[in-house]
């Protein structure tokens, strides 16, 4: 949550594993099977962090574009394989995450959701339904969702002061 110069590298080795090497290592595993069968569907889960920039986002926004950019790389591997490719990625949501990101701190987590409605996990578990119920033929690419309270301006500028 910190400025990149004062980051903490071992949070950003487990971010790096987590969401990049966990991803790939899993997607890997079970690629095989999906195309030997003709069918199945990746879901990844993304966030708009890896889209739209934020103080102290970092490494975690870097490990999200990660998470699009290889959505989009797989759907290219596996054109023609019948295997669907979808990456769903939420903004602003109050899940078990918000407490793990701030080292356990409930209180803290619950501050960046005070006076606004962030998503929940049954928001987002609807739009992985949604793509997943859609006919073999349909290949949902992207979800992007945020809360109505929240949008991905301003831009930030620094001022002489």
């Amino acid at each position: 949550m910190g400025p990149a110069q004062e980051a903490d590298l071992d949070q950003w080795d487990q971010m790096i594993d987590t969401n990049c090497k966990g991803l790939t290592y899993c997607t890997r595993a079970i690629l095989p099977g999906m195309v030997a069968r003709g069918r199945g569907h990746v879901i990844n889960l993304g966030s708009v962090a890896g889209s739209y920039p934020y103080p102290g986002g970092n490494v975690y926004g870097g490990s999200k574009a990660f998470v699009h950019q290889f959505s989009l790389d797989l759907r290219s591997d596996l054109h023609g394989t019948g295997v669907r490719v979808t990456s769903v990625e939420p903004g602003m949501a109050d899940t078990e995450f918000s407490t793990v990101r701030f080292g356990g701190d409930k209180g803290q987590a619950d501050a960046v959701y005070a006076g606004m409605q962030p998503l929940t996990a049954d928001d987002i578990a609807e739009a992985i339904y949604w793509a997943a119920a859609q006919p073999p033929h349909v290949n949902v690419n992207r979800i992007e969702l945020m809360a109505t309270a929240q949008s991905f301006a301003p831009f930030q500028v620094a001022r002489d002061s």
